[in-house]
């Protein structure tokens, strides 16, 4: 713990007494308190930074967790002046465990990995629902709640970078061209301009999430943050069955409707991913005109998910052109010019007998 803490044990901030540090991250510390009434316990976050812009997305965030009440998101209790600074009073999760350290193990196994992603997925759609955007999905933002059964229920957490989907850009908050989030999983959109982007930001870092929910490692990865970030605005990654040999298509389906580099081309909601999950709605990635959704329309291309008969087709441009595709264009691209090198060879023999006939005649 740090030795310029200003805030004590026993300090009292609203109904709130502090009575233990338990946290501290770049952004914020986290400390325990307890309610002085019921004795209830909870978790204290209070922003580190007295800038104005920081102190504004704090309040910010206090008032969206508020407002947003869901068993898969982590509840605001409370807002409180912490000495000038806002405090946001949360429920206290025990043990402090997130998907990020849960991962560090390796992808999740079967039952828990669907529970697992129906919790987030309900989260951020409950979210989306309200009218917030997150702009900060990933796994260490997901707290693992103990249960009564002996497993975890997933909570969202850290709406620090949250906002109203359909509010103008603060400009304290947002300003064009300023990277907010975190790269490995942060839509291409928002690393060029965080204030524009809606929902489908927020789709994005989902399907960053799922590939690595579902094969255990991120889907953009480099020796730098500059390296990842180019790799997400190129669409760059390795399949999923590339990862994890064998995986169910559906994972990948969504997968790859997720990670469309064009907002346009992404699945465009948390409703439709679900369908997508559950095969009720086909999902294609083929090249040609972009064409968005269209109920009932027969894939021309072979599907790559097993979507119930009559489901809807969802068919997207993939953003890089798969390996097969290259390796066609190539060789077509030779033989045209082994074609043309041979016309030319033909051409200069039939010259050079017409002028041999006309030489001898």
């Amino acid at each position: 713990m740090s030795a310029d803490l200003p805030w004590l044990v026993d300090r009292q901030y609203g109904p709130w007494v502090v009575t233990a540090f338990l946290a501290e991250g770049g952004m914020a510390r986290v400390w325990r308190v307890r309610h002085v009434e019921t004795g209830l316990e909870a978790a204290l976050k209070v922003c580190r930074s007295r800038d104005p812009e920081m102190l504004a997305r704090a309040a910010r965030e206090g008032r969206i967790q508020a407002a947003l009440r869901h068993p898969n998101i982590l509840a605001a209790l409370d807002i409180v002046d912490a000495d000038g600074i806002p405090g946001i009073v949360l429920d206290l999760i025990p043990g402090g465990a997130t998907l990020d350290s849960e991962l560090r193990a390796g992808p999740l196994p079967g039952a828990l990995l669907d529970r697992a992603v129906a919790g987030v997925l309900d989260g951020v759609d409950a979210s989306h629902l309200a009218g917030f955007i997150h702009r900060d999905l990933k796994p260490a933002n997901v707290l693992l709640a103990p249960d009564e059964t002996g497993g975890w229920t997933p909570r969202l957490a850290d709406f620090g970078l949250a906002r109203p989907e359909h509010e103008e850009p603060d400009a304290r908050m947002t300003r064009a061209g300023f990277m907010l989030g975190s790269a490995a999983y942060m839509a291409p959109e928002q690393a060029r301009d965080a204030g524009s982007v809606d929902a489908r930001a927020d789709l994005w870092s989902l399907g960053a999430m799922l590939y690595e929910m579902v094969g255990g490692v991120p889907p953009f990865d480099g020796r730098s943050v500059e390296e990842v970030l180019t790799r997400s605005a190129r669409g760059y990654y390795r399949p999923l069955d590339a990862v994890l040999p064998g995986v169910a298509a559906r994972w990948q389906v969504a997968v790859e409707a997720c990670l469309q580099v064009d907002p346009e081309m992404r699945v465009p909601d948390v409703a439709t991913l679900r369908e997508v999950l559950r095969g009720e709605r086909k999902w294609v990635s083929r090249g040609g005109a972009r064409t968005r959704l269209i109920p009932g329309l027969p894939s021309a291309a072979p599907p790559i998910s097993s979507a119930v008969s009559g489901a809807e087709t969802f068919i997207a441009e993939r953003a890089v052109d798969p390996p097969p595709v290259k390796a066609a264009r190539a060789a077509t691209i030779r033989r045209y010019l082994w074609a043309a090198a041979l016309l030319g060879v033909l051409g200069a023999l039939v010259a050079r007998a017409v002028a041999a006939a006309f030489a001898t005649g």
